[in-house]
């Protein structure tokens, strides 16, 4: 059953004030309204248009569970091998809180809820309301005994309806190489994972090694999405402790890193020793305009026999040129 009181309004202006109940939705101070899917519990903040892709048709979860069978017979593995070493990677612990973005027909659903240990949340999300009903029908009744909480959204995982912080851990496989924005994507989950939350992100993605191999151009022949890279340069500048693997034969990345807010610990003020001198940030945004170059030569020189690096001696040579103006 959904915990409303966990959702946020996803409009710019409301800057993820918390939703309350009403009888056809869920509303915020501001009076943004995001009604129920029709039948259901399941609120909707924003849904694919009916028939837009393979994913938002009527029988979107029977074409991808065909999809899969066929992912898993030919990569020689279980459905059940795989996605239970993707969920050790997220480390989840009894009694946490964990967000699956891109949740589909809720294939990872019951291997959260084992890792989870019998107690803890999972909120399911995905843009694709018939994919996304489909696991709402299956797993819902099926785990509600399970101890686990489940929770389930029509939502946007560019735009997510929770606040900072919010979550112990994300997990995301299959669907990220169609995000339109992958960056923005990765960043909502680094921005509702607690720091030091994990969070694995996988999807179709050849190793490079493999890319102009035969197989290689056969599988990318076959499915284009195989061409894609890991996109490690869509991670936030903060992530920590990130890990760069693949899975199904090398065909298949995936990303694990911990979820962070803070800059990293780099102190870009420490001096530098020797004759150049100054500091990684001076080096970089202290850059003058050039000149004589017979001047700088003996600009250096009169550094090195006044024992002081170069840009020590220009600092002070300038400082005292101000000083006198």
């Amino acid at each position: 059953m959904n915990s409303y009181s966990s959702y946020c309004c996803t409009e710019i202006d409301c800057a993820h004030a918390p939703l309350a109940e009403r009888p056809d939705g869920l509303v915020c101070p501001n009076g943004h309204l995001f009604a129920f899917v029709p039948g259901t519990d399941v609120p909707m903040f924003v849904c694919e248009p009916e028939g837009a892709n393979e994913y938002s048709r009527e029988n979107a979860a029977e074409v991808h569970d065909n999809a899969l069978r066929w992912v898993f017979k030919t990569f020689q593995t279980t459905e059940e091998d795989l996605r239970e070493r993707l969920i050790a990677r997220i480390g989840l612990k009894k009694g946490q809180r964990v967000l699956i973005t891109g949740a589909g027909a809720g294939n990872d659903l019951p291997y959260l809820v084992r890792a989870l240990g019998g107690e803890g949340d999972i909120y399911a999300q995905d843009i694709a309301k018939e994919m996304l009903l489909a696991g709402v029908s299956r797993y819902k009744a099926e785990l509600a005994a399970s101890g686990v909480s489940l929770h389930f959204s029509v939502s946007d995982a560019t735009n997510l309806p929770f606040a900072d912080g919010f979550f112990d851990a994300a997990y995301h496989f299959g669907g990220i190489n169609l995000f339109p924005d992958i960056a923005t994507g990765i960043a909502e989950m680094n921005r509702v994972v607690k720091a030091g939350g994990n969070i694995v992100i996988g999807d179709e993605g050849l190793a490079p090694w493999l890319v102009k191999t035969e197989l290689g151009r056969m599988l990318i022949n076959n499915n284009g999405l195989y061409a894609c890279s890991a996109p490690l340069e869509a991670l936030p500048a903060t992530a920590r402790s990130v890990k760069l693997s693949w899975e199904l034969s090398n065909c298949f990345y995936v990303i694990e890193f911990q979820a962070s807010t803070e800059p990293l610990p780099v102190n870009i003020d420490i001096p530098h020793l020797g004759k150049r001198g100054g500091t990684i940030r001076s080096r970089y945004w202290g850059r003058l305009e050039g000149v004589d170059p017979i001047l700088r030569d003996r600009i250096y020189e009169e550094a090195e026999r006044r024992g002081m690096s170069r840009v020590a001696f220009l600092e002070s040579a300038l400082r005292a040129s101000l000083g006198k103006d």
